[in-house]
């Protein structure tokens, strides 16, 4: 059978079990109606019965006090009972009264609380008759065309927020490709080179240097020289960077007390240090300008970067959305499959969506 067949067979048999729904609320209200009309009867009854003389003054004021809550809790309940279906929410209600009455007003009114307590059990029997009929005649709410419709609805909000989606990356690709040719423009791969060879040429001179100031700090601490540039040199070979032409001078006068290994360490130094320091000096200089250059660019660029973050960000937030979306519609088609399920066994029919 046809889904749309299904719906309408099901619609048709729906209204067919409310009309008998209607029905039997009717005839069951009506019963409803006299059951506690008797028991308001029964319980006014009780109301005006006197308690007998010859009980005790201490029960009898007891028992005057259980006559009257119990009289005015049960009828205050019953009068609130509408018809049937507010019967069953208020049988808890009922139970706890019948039984929670005092045990002198049971001794005394023993025949007139029995009575009433028939009559509640009878109003017990009446809905528990009534709930089964109306499972039997009743046709579950399947809300088929509602989920129908809000799987719809939400398979629209995946592609709508897909489609978002797709036009945000393609609007990243495009702020990226502006970038690159901005980049391009002023030549920022360049200048990442050659601050990048001059940061390793800068390391290398001075880590030449100072090897060769290394070898030296043994010698040197063995002559006791006292002298300032010395003591220096022996705690940190970096001095020869910091102070080449001392250093070179320092050198100078001990190289003939030098030899083998200290000798050569000290001739590359007089010969080179001076030199490489200029060489150290003017990279630098020119490092920070590569630098500075760079930095300018990279600032010109923010804007735009910022922007290429930003919509990654709204990227990031509707791909959450999808994820929650495609998550409700799982939800759903699972609660349709299941209603489906439900309509097979109503019908008695295989159903085609």
């Amino acid at each position: 059978m046809k889904l749309e067949q299904a719906l309408e067979e099901y619609r048709k048999r729906k209204r067919k079990a409310e009309r008998e729904l209607e029905k039997l609320r009717s005839k069951y209200d009506k019963r409803l109606q006299k059951r506690i009309k008797e028991i308001l009867r029964r319980i006014d009854s009780l109301e005006k019965k006197e308690i007998p003389k010859n009980v005790d003054e201490n029960i009898k004021r007891i028992v005057s006090a259980e006559k009257r809550n119990y009289v005015r809790a049960l009828r205050k309940a019953l009068e609130s009972i509408r018809d049937i279906d507010e019967l069953g929410k208020r049988l808890p209600d009922l139970a706890k009264l019948h039984v929670g009455h005092g045990k002198y007003l049971l001794i005394l009114f023993e025949k007139d609380v029995y009575a009433i307590n028939k009559l509640l059990k009878e109003l017990n029997e009446d809905y528990v008759t009534y709930y089964r009929e109306f499972l039997e005649k009743n046709l579950e709410d399947l809300r088929i065309e509602d989920l129908l419709r809000e799987e719809e609805r939400t398979k629209e909000e995946v592609r709508a927020a897909e489609r978002e989606k797709e036009s945000l990356e393609e609007e990243v690709e495009n702020k990226k490709r502006e970038l690159d040719e901005f980049y391009a423009r002023y030549g920022i791969d360049k200048l990442e080179e050659d601050i990048k060879r001059l940061h390793s040429q800068i390391k290398s001179y001075e880590m030449e240097i100072r090897s060769k100031a290394s070898k030296l700090q043994k010698p040197i601490k063995r002559m006791r020289l006292h002298e300032e540039v010395a003591e220096e040199l022996v705690r940190d070979s970096s001095v020869a960077l910091r102070k080449p032409e001392e250093v070179i001078s320092l050198l100078r006068r001990i190289y003939p007390k030098l030899d083998g290994k200290y000798k050569k360490a000290a001739q590359w130094l007089i010969e080179n240090l001076e030199e490489k320091h200029v060489a150290i000096v003017e990279s630098r200089k020119k490092l920070s300008e590569l630098e500075r250059e760079r930095d300018a660019i990279l600032h010109k660029a923010e804007a735009k970067r910022r922007e290429i973050l930003e919509l990654e960000r709204l990227i990031e937030e509707k791909e959450s959305e999808i994820r929650k979306l495609k998550r409700q519609l799982e939800h759903l088609e699972k609660e349709l499959e299941k209603s489906l399920e439900k309509l097979e066994e109503i019908l008695g029919q295989r159903i085609e969506r």
